[in-house]
């Protein structure tokens, strides 16, 4: 579970930052010494100035008006065959005008070498943060740490910093590194209690690591723990609009939403009271893990547990629709899984 935050700020310089000759690293115009050893440093500056901008704008606009823009900027950028420029800035606003546009894998083939050759230049943070995300979403998660770790060394903001701890122990995670992911989470949930005030978006921080840490519990063997975890974060994100978001909220793979989802609706159906509603929900607790385990690739390393957890939940919903039965007149109807009380909050 990636939350999908980037922001926008002038980043600071890693320790030796390594550049070749010849790349720009300084946001200050170019001088006349520059424009004299290079006439077309003046454009490439405009050029950076008119990308920036356009980046910090086009959060706001319209889909179809943020659309255009975005491809008039990828347009003027490869006319100006910025990802070979000698300004990595150039490479660096190519690289994330193809995140923007969802085309990640050339975000990627950009962002990687120019952030090698420049990894602590100006605007840099912005960079590994699209390249994180760009890796995240082509499910390359040893880039994607690699490219959080760079982020960190550079990043400036103390919210953008937790939500990125967050990310960086999601991808732990799905590299199978569990103690490492539960230490992550745990890291960033300490550091928001122990903060004092705590905004909006740290809260939601706060929540999705809780979510996390609950999931990475689970699948290290430590079940009671993980439903304790499990149990907060369902109560701290009501109808599961945090961990359902859609639009900010983004797992890879995209079945990988249904384990949060199973474990908090485990979590209200154990607590049920009433036959009726506990044998919805433990119906929605069993389609939730079947969505998972019929969408899940072989490979996946948590299949296994996955259709544990479903016949768990077979025999928890058998039991309840047994208690629910013995409340009822003979020849009454079990209530259908499909009943609104059972759907998902998607």
């Amino acid at each position: 579970m990636k939350r999908a935050l980037l922001v926008v700020f002038v980043g600071g310089l890693l320790a030796s930052p390594v550049a070749e000759p010849g790349i720009a690293l300084a946001e200050t115009p170019p001088t006349g010494w520059d424009r004299a050893r290079d006439p077309a440093v003046g454009e490439r500056y405009q050029l950076h100035l008119r990308m920036q901008e356009t980046l910090q704008e086009v959060d706001s606009a319209h889909p179809r008006e943020k659309e255009q823009r975005l491809q008039k900027a990828r347009t003027e950028l490869e006319l100006a065959s910025a990802a070979t420029s000698p300004d990595v800035r150039l490479r660096y606003d190519l690289g994330q005008v193809y995140y923007a546009l969802e085309r990640f894998d050339e975000a990627i083939q950009v962002l990687e070498p120019a952030l090698k050759l420049a990894p602590g230049g100006s605007g840099c943070a912005e960079a590994w943060l699209a390249l994180a995300f760009a890796a995240a979403k082509t499910d390359r998660s040893r880039l994607e740490l690699d490219a959080y770790d760079a982020y960190l060394a550079v990043a400036l903001r103390e919210h953008s910093i937790l939500n990125i701890l967050s990310n960086r122990a999601e991808a732990e995670m799905r590299l199978g590194n569990l103690d490492e992911a539960v230490a992550g989470y745990r890291d960033v949930i300490e550091r928001i209690e122990h903060s004092g005030l705590v905004s909006m978006t740290e809260y939601q921080t706060l929540v999705l690591a809780r979510w996390g840490l609950a999931v990475a519990l689970d699948r290290s063997g430590n079940p009671a723990e993980s439903e304790q975890v499990a149990f907060v974060a369902s109560e701290q994100d009501p109808q599961e609009k945090l961990i359902g978001d859609q639009e900010n909220v983004f797992f890879v793979p995209k079945y990988e939403r249904d384990w949060y989802f199973a474990l908090g609706r485990t979590q209200h159906a154990r607590r049920a009271l009433e036959p009726r509603v506990a044998l919805l929900l433990w119906n929605l607790v069993e389609q939730t893990w079947a969505s998972y385990v019929a969408s899940a690739v072989t490979s996946d390393r948590w299949l296994a547990l996955a259709r544990a957890h479903l016949a768990a939940a077979q025999v928890e919903r058998r039991s309840a629709a047994a208690r629910y039965s013995a409340t009822q007149p003979k020849g009454s109807i079990l209530p259908a899984p499909s009943d609104r009380h059972s759907r998902p909050h998607r």
